[in-house]
């Protein structure tokens, strides 16, 4: 086997694959969701992270002292480690002899030469961005996994073509994740009571909420609620309460209104592949609710592809945000390849200003 130049010869270029990247970075950022959720840490050089995550509390008030007495020591948060191995994510797309038989066909039908190119273009453009957001879908993956349950699991399941690290925890505490009086699948539940006291709780603590995030079955399932109803019924129509629509738009005012952070909707879906074919997972927990925080919750943290260091001659490279794209070609079986590798965990820093409602575990 020996690397040489990819078969798209000038255009798989370090430089013009960065050209690629580059103008259509903005489309590439927005297929997933986690840069609007958390900041970038600095590259490291290992592989090893630790997240400094600070408990919450409430700070002491100043105390009113005599003008020439010292000033009285405070306690220092409480801090703890979130140690582990940054996990190596890798893609790699392998055009093959007979795909590429395909494309040679395709290029010899009686076509223009602008349409020959535009498959030619298709074929490579398709392959460099798929690998470029390849890493985003993971790290949306675990962070969703990491804000409905307060933990990541990258097991078999999630990651079935790759290691299974199995469950890393967060290190939330215990009063974070509640229960509710009775599960919400249950028609008598009273919805609105199960989420003040998880805000009133938290207000003790000095931690109030932007938003509740609520996955979309879930969602489907409380419209029905009665207790849901009948609060909008009061709150829309107080007289003969004979016409009123329990939708987002009615609840969120509800809540608004009623001091209570309103429902974000959400409806991730990723797919992970087993044996060439595309399973669809759902990385959130439905039916736990998350108590969300205004502004970003966690960092993530990263370490540097050795290739950036040691290129490889044959091999062009360009940069997608924190993620290294390599495309070249082998001889021996011969193939076209595109790889990405990124080395990197999200860890929520804020973790401690985040709640979570179990609504299926009713309180003991």
């Amino acid at each position: 086997m020996a690397i040489v130049q990819s078969i798209f010869g000038d255009l798989a270029s370090s430089e013009n694959l960065q050209l690629l990247i580059d103008d259509q970075i903005n489309l590439l950022y927005g297929k997933s969701i986690w840069r609007s959720l958390l900041d970038v840490g600095i590259p490291q050089v290992d592989l090893s992270f630790s997240t400094v995550i600070g408990r919450s509390r409430i700070e002491a008030a100043a105390s009113i002292v005599d003008p020439d007495a010292p000033a009285p020591l405070r306690s220092r948060k409480a801090l703890e480690k979130l140690d582990g191995k940054i996990p190596t994510m890798k893609e790699k797309f392998k055009l093959n002899q007979e795909d590429y038989r395909k494309l040679k066909s395709l290029q010899a039908l009686p076509i223009s030469d602008d349409a020959k190119l535009n498959i030619l273009l298709k074929a490579y453009n398709d392959d460099v961005t798929n690998a470029a957001v390849s890493p985003d879908y993971r790290i949306d993956i675990m962070l969703l996994q990491a804000l409905s349950t307060f933990t990541i699991n990258v097991s078999i399941t999630n990651n079935p073509d790759g290691v299974a690290y199995g469950t890393v925890d967060l290190l939330a505490q215990s009063y974070q994740k509640k229960t509710v009086a009775k599960v919400w699948t249950d028609s008598t539940a009273d919805i609105i009571v199960d989420i003040q006291n998880v805000v009133r709780d938290a207000a003790t603590r000095g931690v109030s909420f932007a938003e509740i995030w609520i996955d979309q079955t879930l969602w489907f399932s409380i419209q029905n609620n009665a207790s849901l109803k009948a609060y909008i019924a009061g709150y829309n129509n107080p007289g003969s309460n004979n016409k009123f629509i329990v939708d987002l738009e009615s609840v969120n005012n509800f809540l608004i209104k009623s001091g209570l952070p309103p429902f974000k909707i959400i409806n991730e879906r990723r797919g992970v592949e087993l044996d060439g074919q595309i399973q669809t997972i759902n990385p959130w927990k439905t039916e736990n609710i998350t108590f969300m925080p205004a502004g970003k919750v966690g960092m993530l943290h990263n370490a540097i592809a050795i290739d950036t260091w040691e290129p490889v001659d044959g091999i062009g490279y360009a940069k997608y945000d924190l993620a290294l794209v390599s495309k070249w070609r082998d001889n021996d079986p011969w193939a076209e390849y595109t790889a990405v590798e990124l080395n990197a965990f999200p860890a929520l820093e804020q973790i401690d200003r985040i709640y979570i409602l179990q609504t299926d575990i009713p309180t003991a």
